[in-house]
């Protein structure tokens, strides 16, 4: 039988309906009301606009017992935006996110409007939430950065590492140091800093004693022609030694040591370099930041950081190939730490080895002139157990060549070419003479037949290690001459028993099946130990 579908609702159906749609009715604007506010709140790591620059950071806050989702937070002055950054997935209740800001415009004195937009746990529709936030006078866009903060290692002058803050053109740069009492200690003028980096020592009598120390800064913006100025503040303590300043010869030596102990890391957790030529970096060891960061000073440059890492933490530890790099699109910056968790392990200690290289204009074909590589060693020892008697070693040296002969010496060779068609003879080969030594070649040649080789031409023996992976593999060769494969992912360390090393960081590929997607990039330097 076909039932009868025309046969209207029974009353326990009406009911039913009737019950659903009045819940409907009044669960809209309950669920509207619910949803209308955002359990968080916010605020900006500084009221400087120069901070913003490369650094800039959102703290949002959410209630404990708070869902938050997506939240992307804005820098906004009318209808322009000035500043942007975005997390994505839940922000945890009960504690402060930090998400990272991207300045996109310059931000100057005055009022500005900083806004969240994100999506309550349960709810369907983003909501915003807004506060003022009043931003003062421009720093100068400059950084100063101790080698050490170790009094022994500032003798008869104190040594800083000048840079511009994301590549901003300043001119004349006057560096004062005072003490505590306000009193001047050491002064030096830097006649155009311009976009470069540049090791500016400030002349002192003898030793530099205790204490805590202003450095102070006062320059020209070339673009604004505007006079800013910026100081931070730096505690110098007992000891060291290590990084006293080193004389430029053949090879240029840069030490930077970064050490702190009793908690006390405030105004010590930080180092200075340059590489010449490629940028600057900073050493970082502090509870909350591990790792070796590096600016480099011409946007329109491939760089590149290879670095064999080992850390360990007593009952473990690992060996791995890092490679960072900036590119197109990739910030102000590149980074390796030295931290492999978060939050930060209690306990570690390691050791990275590395070379940092220029690679020629983004995207070019190769056969420009390159600046040298600085290759690096680096070890720390840290302990974060307890706040009070947390404390953090860190040593580093880094090595780059000159144009003088005086030894100790560096040399470099490198390679650079993309597409097949740029491997030229010129570009798939470099070679250079080494004091003592002899002829040092890589090779890096197209198609996968290609000779892919370094080779030493010199009668002494030595250790080669090759690193690929999280391997290391060691091959003895008691005579020379010596040669072996550039691996085309990885790093070579050539010990001579003449006294010299090879380190040599090799990235190509050669099997892609269209030619104008294949490329090479090499870079070693030869050193006296």
């Amino acid at each position: 039988m076909i039932p009868d579908v025309s046969r209207k609702p029974t009353s326990f159906a009406l009911l039913l309906l009737t019950a659903l749609l009045g819940a409907a009715l009044f669960a809209g604007p309950a669920s509207a009301k619910r949803c209308a506010n955002l359990p968080l709140s916010v605020k900006l790591s500084s009221h400087d606009p120069t901070d913003l620059l490369e650094s800039g950071q959102a703290w949002v806050y959410v209630r404990k017992k708070g869902r938050v989702k997506g939240a992307e937070v804005l820098v906004e002055r009318g209808n322009r935006v000035f500043a942007r950054g975005r997390i994505s997935g839940r922000l945890a209740g009960g504690r402060t996110t930090v998400v990272r800001l991207k300045t996109v415009r310059a931000i100057r004195q005055g009022r500005y409007r900083v806004s969240v937009t994100a999506r309550k746990g349960g709810c369907h529709v983003r909501r915003a939430k807004h506060r003022k936030w009043r931003f003062r006078t421009p720093s100068l866009a400059v950084k100063a950065l101790p080698v050490s903060t170790r009094v022994d290692d500032n003798v008869d002058q104190v040594r800083f590492a000048l840079r511009p803050i994301r590549r901003v053109q300043v001119g004349l740069v006057r560096a004062t140091l005072v003490n505590r009492n306000g009193a001047t200690v050491a002064e030096t003028v830097v006649p155009d800093l311009d976009g470069n980096q540049v090791i500016a020592d400030l002349p002192i009598n003898g030793k530099l004693a205790p204490g805590k120390y202003q450095v102070r800064l006062v320059g020209q913006e070339k673009a604004s022609g505007a006079w800013r100025n910026s100081a931070d503040t730096y505690r110098f303590v007992r000891g060291g030694g290590g990084a006293a300043p080193v004389e430029s010869t053949g090879l240029q030596l840069q030490k930077v040591v970064v050490d702190w102990s009793e908690g006390e890391w405030k105004g010590r957790q930080v180092g200075g370099f340059i590489a010449p030529g490629i940028g600057y970096g900073e050493v970082v060891c502090s509870p909350d930041q591990q790792w070796i960061r590096f600016f480099p000073s011409n946007g329109g440059r491939e760089s590149a950081m290879m670095s064999w890492t080992h850390k360990d933490w007593g009952t473990f530890g690992e060996y791995s190939l890092r490679e960072a790099k900036f590119v197109n699109d990739s910030g102000p910056d590149f980074r390796e730490g030295l931290n492999k968790f978060g939050p930060t392990e209690k306990n570690s200690t390691g050791s990275f080895e590395g070379i940092i290289s220029d690679r020629g204009p983004i995207l070019g074909p190769g056969g420009s002139s390159l600046a040298p590589p600085t290759t690096f060693e680096m070890s720390w020892k840290w302990n974060f157990a307890r706040t009070r008697t947390s404390r953090c070693h860190v040593e580093a040296t880094f090595r780059t060549e000159t144009g003088q002969v005086e030894k100790p010496v560096a040399r470099s060779a490198q390679i650079v070419w993309r597409d097949a068609a740029n491997a030229t003879a010129d570009n798939a080969a470099d070679s250079v003479e080494f004091p003592g030594l002899g002829q040092v070649e890589v090779v890096c040649e197209a198609g996968v037949g290609g000779s892919h080789q370094i080779s030493v031409d010199n009668p002494a023996g030595g250790l080669i290690l090759i690193r690929e992976g999280s391997d290391e593999t060691q091959v003895r060769q008691n005579d020379g001459p010596l040669s072996s494969r550039l691996p085309n992912n990885g790093m070579l360390l050539y010990r001579l028993d003449s006294g010299q090393n090879v380190l040599v960081s090799s990235r190509w590929k050669a099997n892609d099946p269209d030619p104008a997607a294949n490329w090479c990039v090499v870079s070693a330097q030869v050193f006296d130990r």
